[in-house]
């Protein structure tokens, strides 16, 4: 597909809308698809990678099936990478959103099973995506808290943007709206997929926004 003079093109199909956007993420663990980049490109994530008891520290982004396909799987998240800045790319996850089957079926969608935020225009346009589906709820866990702190315009209800804690076992990010935490003992994780064979099952308070904290086992 062409793209002409940084104008968006229409797109009338999934096979053209997941071209744009380099495809999709299908994880074992979700009901629905997920959108990955690059671990190694996490901002804040790259930094805290480097300091031990972080939870980047040991990133399963970095580790199990994300290494062991990392040969197949890399650079379709480097082509998601370089796709945001398409200017089709909103339209383009738009209409994913609204017809991509597991999507449309749970009413649900992950943003960043691996990667995060890029920067500030790349959370505007989650954010207008966002505001253009709010059939779906969607889930944004990220690491970069001064651009979402910073951020000034409008976030739908429909988007759970969840601040995720720096340290195994630490204190809940302070953050006027959700969070999340990775803690050691199985006793205090409030979300119980390893009892679930690692799935979520019928669980989906980390797109509920009336959850203020999710505590995930280490693994």
């Amino acid at each position: 597909m062409n793209i002409k003079n940084n104008l968006s093109v229409p797109i009338h199909t999934l096979k053209a809308a997941k071209s744009i956007v380099g495809g999709w993420t299908v994880t074992s663990k979700m009901p629905t698809i997920s959108y990955s980049l690059p671990a190694e490109e996490c901002k804040t994530g790259s930094k805290l990678r480097e300091i031990k008891d972080t939870v980047c520290s040991d990133c399963y982004a970095m580790k199990g099936n994300y290494v062991r396909y990392r040969k197949a799987i890399k650079p379709a998240m480097y082509k998601r990478l370089r796709s945001i800045n398409n200017p089709s790319w909103v339209d383009a996850m738009v209409y994913i959103m609204k017809n991509q089957k597991s999507v449309v079926n749970s009413g649900v969608f992950r943003w960043h099973d691996s990667g995060d935020i890029q920067s500030p225009d790349h959370l505007d346009k989650i954010i207008r995506i966002a505001i253009a589906t709010p059939e779906i709820r969607h889930w944004l866990p990220t690491k970069e808290s001064n651009w979402i702190q910073k951020y000034r315009k409008y976030i739908p209800k429909n988007l759970v943007i969840r601040l995720s804690g720096t340290f195994v076992d630490g204190k809940i990010p302070i953050w006027r709206c959700n969070t999340s935490t990775v803690v050691t003992d199985k006793d205090e994780a409030t979300c119980r997929a390893f009892e679930n064979d690692g799935k979520c099952g019928d669980c989906r308070q980390c797109w509920d926004g009336t959850v203020k904290n999710v505590s995930y086992f280490k693994h």
